[in-house]
């Protein structure tokens, strides 16, 4: 191995450590934010009280409850949690941080388990930690995703280790089967894989897939009986109703992920193009065996990005949809570095992007305004202050929640339906719920809430930027404005829709609380 090799392998380790320190302290500062960080973190709550409350969590829409429409397994471990520690926004985003740990531990060990040096498994490792900015700051925040993602590589691993082993293969389909339990958009990697399986335990992917098919879809008929029809509905049919932005798909996905990572793109050129003139060292890999474990890893970043790209294109969708490809893609290129001949440069490469990640910002907004002519505005400098909520917006956080749990009282938080339960309610539907619903439905709810604040069910009512249309009417009868929080005043969720946290354009709207007026 050449001094230049040696430098870089621990140029990248140190890196990888510096990302972790980077994501540990992050997330330490994140974790207990009194409100949401995300604004539908409230929502997986609400569904993991209902469920300690033996309630249905896929009943027929209404006022009170409109599940999202994610299988309910993230949920459900929170219910169980729920029991021993406090159910809130600090166990769903340990639940989280936990899962990406586990991430973390799967890259290194399936790199490890291909042969590759440390500083390949720590390369993984540092290139998933680095699309946290990319994926939205998601990773930490109370929604099933990292679970999600979690489960999932566990169980790409074990069936990857599996030849041989009925154990491992079995074990590997529970856990990709629980992924599916968690999001469903695994089901893209259930087909994957069992393609895959093929190459790494052709005699086996019979019991792997028979398992997968045991517990998802002996589940779904069993989730069917329980729900009187109403799963499918929730996890697939509506999900149909939901429009699909084919720009975002054939274009936007692909501009992004090359805008974020650019050094990779040429990591993979160059791996590409050794692949194809390097002759001897294909027949090498071939004859030894070598390509099953690249072959694996390509399917699976294949289906990743596949995933990306089509949760990134549904309406209403978040780059947090990237997750899946970000760790794949990570999984496969750690996979085929090169050792030896070609080594040098993949790795400066790697060392490159994972520098570039930690003091850039990639904002894609200048691109999608501009064209091209947006690229020079398009990455800033990488600031903590974008991820961290500041010591100003925790004090106005805590602050709010101590006002909201105060005295029990009714409230209504159209963006923030954990508020009602957080002032001693039971909760009600959200925004995203009324939205999710079929049109006729939609009308409903609507005209139940209206109904609801016409009678002044509510002492206070908040809604983040304008009322809706069907709400203002009685918003003006029975209320009166109370506190406009404009600016710097606001309390704003630090990742996704109404953050200002980088990616597209930050949120400016106005929180409103409406008070009833006095008889």
């Amino acid at each position: 191995m050449s001094v230049w090799v040696a430098r870089l392998r621990a140029l990248v380790v140190g890196l990888t450590i510096a990302w972790a320190v980077a994501m540990a302290v992050v997330f330490a500062c994140r974790i207990g934010f009194p409100l949401e960080l995300e604004w539908m973190e409230g929502g997986s709550l609400h569904t993991a009280l209902r469920l300690q409350q033996g309630q249905s969590i896929y009943p027929e829409p209404s006022a009170e409850f409109v599940p999202f429409l994610y299988t309910p397994l993230y949920p459900a471990v929170l219910a169980v949690l729920g029991w021993v520690l406090p159910l809130g926004y600090v166990l769903g985003r340990a639940v989280s941080v936990a899962a990406i740990g586990a991430v973390a531990a799967g890259l290194w060990r399936l790199v490890r388990f291909e042969g590759k040096p440390r500083a390949h498994a720590a390369a993984a490792v540092g290139l998933f930690l680095s699309g946290y900015v990319f994926t939205f700051r998601w990773y930490d925040v109370a929604r099933a995703d990292s679970f999600f993602l979690a489960l999932l590589l566990w169980g790409l691993i074990l069936l990857r280790e599996g030849a041989g082993s009925r154990r491992r293969v079995v074990a590997a389909g529970v856990l990709v089967a629980a992924a599916f339990w968690a999001k469903q958009t695994a089901a893209v990697f259930v087909l994957a894989s069992g393609v895959a399986g093929l190459i790494v335990a052709p005699r086996l992917v019979w019991i792997y897939a028979a398992t997968i098919a045991a517990i998802d879809g002996g589940g779904m008929l069993l989730g069917q009986w329980l729900t009187e029809g109403r799963l499918w509905t929730y996890v697939f049919k509506l999900h149909q109703s939901h429009a699909f932005n084919a720009v975002r798909f054939w274009r936007k996905t692909w501009g992004m992920f090359l805008h974020a990572a650019p050094f990779l793109a040429v990591l993979v050129g160059l791996i590409g193009g050794r692949w194809l003139a390097d002759r001897a060292w294909r027949k090498e890999h071939v004859r030894e065996g070598r390509w099953r474990g690249p072959a694996y890893w390509g399917v699976m970043a294949a289906a990743g990005l596949l995933v990306s790209a089509l949760g990134y294109s549904t309406q209403w969708a978040e780059p947090n949809a990237f997750m899946p490809g970000v760790c794949f893609a990570a999984a496969w290129l750690a996979v085929v570095l090169p050792v030896g001949r070609g080594e040098a440069a993949a790795l400066g490469l790697v060392a490159a992007q994972l520098v570039f990640a930690l003091v850039i910002e990639p904002t894609y907004q200048p691109i999608q305004e501009r064209g091209p002519a947006g690229l020079r505005d398009s990455y800033v400098k990488q600031d903590l202050s974008r991820t961290i909520p500041p010591a100003a917006l925790r004090e106005r956080a805590a602050a709010l929640r101590a006002e909201l749990e105060g005295e029990p009282r009714a409230i209504l938080a159209l963006h923030r339906p954990w508020w009602s339960v957080l002032a001693g309610g039971p909760g009600h539907v959200g925004s995203m719920g009324i939205h999710d619903v079929p049109k006729d439905r939609q009308k409903e709810i609507e005209a139940n809430l209206a109904a609801a604040v016409s009678r002044g069910e509510f002492a206070a009512i908040w809604i983040d930027g304008d009322a809706p249309a069907w709400l203002r009417g009685p918003l003006r009868r029975r209320y009166t404005a109370g506190r406009q929080l404009a600016g710097e005043e606001r309390v704003l969720p630090m990742t996704g829709y109404m953050s200002a946290a980088g990616m597209v354009t930050p949120w400016t709207g106005v929180q409103h609380e409406y008070v009833r007026r006095s008889e």
